[in-house]
């Protein structure tokens, strides 16, 4: 009986934990992933994780395009900087987006592409 336990557990917890960032790659110590999230009667936000993996502190300036039937549609852009160790999550970091030209129809039927295009981080100093 508690052979069974431990897996079940586990699953159970698995079952429960949130959505799961779509991890994009890493780039000059930082590693960048997003996620949608669609909260009720509310436009869909697109969340960002970004993580600093080095011993220093990196500024990072990107711009993400959204995609719908191969055309971008939207360009978002952010400028922020991440201290050593740090990640940055979603709303909680205020690293987040509200597209205004993608529907949430159109990213739940699985059309929108996210592409992070254009990414610069550059080793400096968080004031």
């Amino acid at each position: 009986m508690k052979a069974l336990l431990a897996p079940l557990l586990l699953l159970t917890l698995a079952a429960c934990s949130g959505p799961q960032y779509l991890y994009k790659g890493e780039q000059d110590g930082v590693e960048l992933a997003y996620r949608w999230n669609h909260p009720k009667d509310k436009p869909s936000e697109l969340l960002l994780r970004m993580k600093n993996t080095t011993p220093g502190d990196k500024r990072i300036a990107l711009a993400i395009d959204l995609y719908y039937q191969g055309r971008t549609v939207e360009t978002l852009e952010a400028d922020t900087c991440i201290r050593n160790g740090q990640a940055l999550t979603g709303k909680l970091n205020g690293i987040y987006f509200i597209p205004e030209r993608i529907t949430t129809e159109q990213i739940k039927n699985g059309g929108v592409q996210v592409e992070m295009t254009n990414t610069r981080i550059e080793a400096q100093p968080c004031r």
